[in-house]
């Protein structure tokens, strides 16, 4: 994964009653906006859990902060937008994959941000590809990616998307709901202890779940 791509996570309130011509239009491909010159749209996401429904998440990748600078100027934005805003963030784990397979895709993303004093950056990003990772993907959870956000900040924020099948699925990974069949005593009480370091570490944080929306392609 190259290390100098940036992640865009455009954060968007809709007009009430907006919802179903944003998804039309986003299905079609015809969202203004929705494909960025120079950018590659990773997912587009609406908030079932968390937030009103009509707050939904963009998250397009470009191959450096230039790209992503040069597709400022020509951006559109719908005149179905209330309000927006945009975070600028970094790769910072072994996800999110150069290529993600297709059968890493999933209909429902956790969408979670918690701060971190910046010195316990690396022992965060240890807890969570050797210790939750392992045993929610066990569970048939899959990664999308863990991000930073840019820019100087204390403390630290950072960022996890997590896809699941369904509502239910994502509830059934969580530690509460005991040990899965499929996983050992040993693993399980690495997974825990691994996870109870990292909420140690986390000062605050904050989950949406999300569902995953269709996009159509480029038009232009």
């Amino acid at each position: 994964m190259p290390l100098d791509l940036i992640y865009e996570a455009r954060s968007t309130s809709l007009h009430h009653g907006a919802l179903p011509e944003f998804l039309e239009q986003i299905a079609s491909g015809e969202y203004p906006g929705l494909h960025q010159p120079g950018g590659e749209v990773l997912r587009v996401m609406g908030t079932i859990i968390g937030a009103p429904e009509t707050d939904v998440l963009r998250v397009t990748t470009f191959k450096d902060i230039s790209a992503w600078e040069a597709s400022v100027a020509d951006y559109t934005r719908s005149s179905l937008v209330e309000s927006e805003s945009v975070r600028l963030m970094r790769p910072i784990a072994e996800r999110p994959l150069a290529q993600i397979p297709d059968e890493h895709r999933r209909n429902f993303y956790g969408y979670r941000r918690f701060h971190v004093d910046p010195s316990d950056l690396v022992e965060v990003v240890d807890t969570s590809e050797n210790g939750v990772w392992p045993r929610i993907e066990q569970q048939d959870a899959r990664i999308l990616g863990l991000w930073q956000t840019v820019g100087s900040a204390y403390p630290l924020e950072v960022t996890l998307l997590t896809g699941y099948h369904s509502p239910t699925h994502w509830e059934s990974t969580r530690v509460w709901t005991g040990r899965p069949d499929n996983i050992s005593d040993a693993e399980w009480e690495s997974s825990r202890k691994r996870r109870d370091r990292r909420a140690a570490l986390t000062r605050s944080q904050w989950v949406h779940l999300m569902r995953n929306f269709t996009f159509g392609p480029r038009n232009d």
